[in-house]
């Protein structure tokens, strides 16, 4: 695993940021817990010792809601180890949005210390921003064509993480390791899947209040990383001005599964606008590899709701399904549980 050149101009709490973007080693932790803090709710997931049959069971689970627009999620994180009811000293939590940016690239073969040095480099063809403005890390992802490799790098603005560092200890909790979204959720996935969904190529999305996060997995290995600005807020909204009707009733009936066939129409043409994001990742994977993602493995609130994942059928061809790691959690607690797998 490549060392961290940026661990020095962090907090201490922040000095492993990053380790493990794509693989999960084994290890034998009494505990870890995995901080999810989206646009809408707080999500944790506490993880036990590993069982004789290799899994990490679930000892606990959180959800609390996000006030509209709030500006500090202390509280709420604090209100959500809480509800676990067992001693938690530190957490994993993770990063997304306009702020993390990243690129798996195609670039010749070169030992560690030759990729840490040309790491600033690479990203800085692709930040809208300076590179001394963000926390850089990279890992090799596997082999390609000839004498390269696909490489995943990372770069994420330093104010955005000690923002989420900073509402971590004013809840009384230490930071142990910082990921991505996207990135957590294709852990949940290597972590549990097995066989042929294993080898399939796999488009996992986990569908937020602002936020749509993308991975396309293929023989398990992570190809394509992705945020979205699209979420479910926006989701109610257009739903609510097409019907003229108010959002908190949208909310309702889709959360019941009793839209009207109105709403039902205007679900379907609010959905578009995610369906044509994804079907653009979707064209520019199989442009690249010869293959499209055969199935569309949804978490996140939205994934309980029959009605989106019709509408969200009735503008692709691949099957969409929503998907847990584990049976014991709900679809929405993917990214908490893929950050609570993180030992390293």
């Amino acid at each position: 695993m490549l060392s961290l050149p940026f661990a020095n101009l962090l907090k201490p709490a922040a000095e492993r940021l990053f380790k493990r973007l794509t693989t999960v080693k084994q290890q034998e932790p009494k505990l870890t817990v995995g901080l999810d803090v989206g646009a809408t709710s707080v999500k944790v997931v506490a993880l036990g010792a590993k069982k004789v049959d290799g899994r990490r069971p679930v000892v606990g689970q959180s959800l609390v809601p996000l006030e509209a627009r709030l500006s500090d999620a202390s509280e709420a994180i604090k209100t959500a180890v809480a509800n676990l009811k067992m001693p938690v000293v530190s957490v994993n939590l993770s990063v997304s949005g306009q702020w993390v940016i990243m690129r798996i690239l195609e670039l010749p073969k070169m030992k560690s210390d030759e990729f840490k040095q040309a790491l600033p480099f690479e990203a800085q063809r692709y930040l809208p921003f300076n590179v001394q403005e963000v926390v850089l890390d990279g890992a090799v992802l596997g082999p390609s064509d000839g004498n390269k490799a696909w490489v995943l790098i990372v770069a994420c603005k330093k104010d955005l993480l000690e923002r989420r560092i900073d509402w971590a200890k004013r809840a009384g909790l230490n930071v142990d390791r910082i990921d991505v979204d996207a990135l957590a959720l294709a852990n949940a996935f290597l972590e549990t899947a097995s066989g042929e969904r294993l080898k399939k190529t796999q488009a996992l999305i986990d569908v937020g209040g602002q936020l749509t996060n993308l991975v396309i997995i293929r023989g398990g290995v992570t190809y394509l990383v992705r945020d979205i600005p699209w979420g479910g807020d926006k989701l109610i909204r257009n739903i609510a001005e097409q019907l003229g009707s108010d959002p908190d009733a949208v909310t309702q009936a889709l959360a019941q599964d009793q839209p009207s066939p109105e709403m039902l129409n205007a679900l379907k043409l609010s959905s578009e606008a995610l369906a044509s994001e994804l079907q653009m990742s979707f064209d520019y994977f199989e442009n690249r590899f010869n293959q499209a993602p055969e199935d569309i493995l949804v978490t996140g609130g939205l994934s309980q709701s029959k009605p989106f994942l019709e509408g969200l059928k009735a503008h692709l061809t691949q099957a969409v399904i929503p998907w847990t790691p584990i049976q014991e959690l709900p679809t929405q607690f993917a990214v908490a549980y893929g950050l609570a797998l993180r030992t390293e």
